[in-house]
């Protein structure tokens, strides 16, 4: 590690979130989810897990031609050659694979399976070799064929909270959106988390990806404070946003509404982002002048405003795109450490 670039991220990170604390490039940081104003007036707080957890595995890989459509989901294999993985090693536990576009950037995808000779079936939305611009005069690919693939282990909404489990009551609530709707979980008698509307369920392996948001109805009147270890992404995470997503701020430090990278050529002027102000969403759009603005001052500029770490934004786009045109990437606003 070079000391001197070592101790130039630390002094460029720390002051940016007085409640994140990092060593990089493994770190923690901490979030509140805020107390109920009262025992009849829930609190609600949006929050994203931006630390990655540890690598398990990395190697050149190729993307296959092979994405099929099927009920429910869609898949397409990677060929990562050379490797003697167990069947079924990486789905014991829910992990992704984050694949790397001709950018450097990264985006993650859930394994539903693997052989022992080193395939991966990964579930997408799209052909991961499909055109990314249709726009564009040409083919360019969402993602080269010959590719490098990062296996981690998946966040879950149990591993997410398990530390922290006995401090949730009953009648707090954790909202993932599907893409449709928001799916209300919550803490049964089993002490596992289940569907409000199964409550003898067990859905502690929900994935929750690295660009998604959750919102949580806290009802206790004290506060929650989670503290989350992982490493700091190194690389700009993608996220895919084809109409409605809560989006994960991605990284782990204050950025601002400009800095989000939600706003490229595709983004139309009916879209809308939506922040949460503590008890009501702000609606957002892009102006005739190229910056965001509130939706009810058109004129102004709020490209500054301050999002703070590991915050859930909700975007919506008016008019559906495809998968390989529902690219939301933005740069680092640190520079990270290399060996």
């Amino acid at each position: 590690m070079n000391f001197s670039r070592f101790v130039f991220a630390s002094i460029v990170l720390s002051p940016l979130h007085a409640e994140t604390i990092y060593t990089i490039p493994q770190g923690y940081t901490k979030v509140t989810i805020a107390a109920a104003s009262s025992e009849t007036e829930p609190t609600t707080t949006g929050i994203s897990v931006t630390l990655l957890n540890d690598l398990d595995f990395s190697g050149s890989a190729t993307i296959n031609n092979d994405h099929a459509i099927n009920p429910g989901n869609s898949t397409q294999t990677l060929a990562i050659a050379g490797q003697n993985w167990s069947p079924g090693q990486w789905t014991g536990q829910p992990h992704l694979a984050y694949i790397a576009d001709a950018d450097g950037g990264e985006e993650a995808f859930l394994v539903s399976s693997n052989t022992s000779d080193g395939q991966l079936t990964l579930l997408t939305t799209f052909d991961l070799l499909g055109d990314k611009d249709s726009g564009t005069p040409g083919i360019q690919n969402r993602f080269p064929s010959s590719t490098t693939v990062k296996i981690r282990r998946a966040n879950t909404i149990g591993s997410i909270f398990s530390s922290k489990i006995g401090e949730f009551s009953a009648d707090d609530r954790v909202f993932v959106w599907d893409g449709s709707e928001w799916l209300s979980f919550q803490k049964n008698g089993f002490g596992n988390w289940a569907l409000a509307s199964n409550l003898f369920g067990n859905e502690n392996d929900t994935v929750i990806f690295p660009d998604e948001g959750m919102f949580i109805s806290r009802s206790a009147t004290s506060a929650i404070e989670l503290t989350l270890f992982g490493e700091v992404p190194a690389v700009p995470q993608i996220s895919t946003i084809t109409k409605t997503k809560l989006l994960s701020t991605r990284i782990p430090v204050i950025t601002t509404l400009g800095a989000l990278g939600v706003n490229d050529n595709l983004w139309k002027s009916d879209d809308r982002l939506y922040i949460w102000n503590g008890s009501n969403w702000d609606a957002y759009l892009v102006n005739g002048f190229g910056n965001w603005a509130p939706a009810n001052n058109q004129f102004g500029n709020s490209n500054a405003l301050s999002i703070a770490a590991n915050a859930a934004i909700f975007v919506n786009r008016e008019t559906e795109v495809s998968g390989t045109e529902g690219i939301i990437s933005a740069p680092l606003p640190y520079d990270p450490l290399s060996e």
